[in-house]
């Protein structure tokens, strides 16, 4: 599980490594920063990274398709029991600085839109701060 991590860990400082030695630059578009580089060490960088997200969106649907298997197997060789809780969810995506909260129930909804706003505040007081 640590793969990716160590993947990413390492991409993002090959890319400082190459920022700090002149052959890659940041720039900053509306919030977002851009790192550009020509260099090797920038383009190993950027693939580790690219790399650490493969990895780890193929270990989470491995681990996703046995979980549900051992879940299916436990559910087959029990007893009629007490009845299944049913799982909770929510989510917050970020386009931009906008929040979009989604929830199972109304009540994570909330959480979730009150975790962007929290998270929109934070974006763009830290936008004003760099403007100045």
């Amino acid at each position: 599980m640590w793969v990716p991590v160590a993947l990413f860990v390492a991409g993002a400082c090959l890319i400082g490594e190459a920022v700090a030695t002149g052959e890659a630059e940041v720039s900053l578009v509306v919030i977002f920063p851009v790192f550009t580089g020509s260099s090797a060490v920038f383009l190993l960088g950027t693939v580790l990274i690219l790399l650490s997200f493969i990895i780890g969106f193929m270990m989470l649907a491995i681990s996703s398709s046995e979980a549900e298997s051992t879940r299916t197997k436990t559910l087959i060789t029990e007893a009629k029991g007490e009845p299944d809780r049913k799982a909770q969810y929510g989510g917050l995506v970020l386009i931009g600085p906008l929040p979009i909260a989604f929830g199972s129930n109304r009540n994570l909804a909330l959480l979730m839109l009150a975790l962007g706003v929290v998270l929109l505040i934070i974006l763009l007081g830290t936008f004003v701060l760099i403007v100045k």
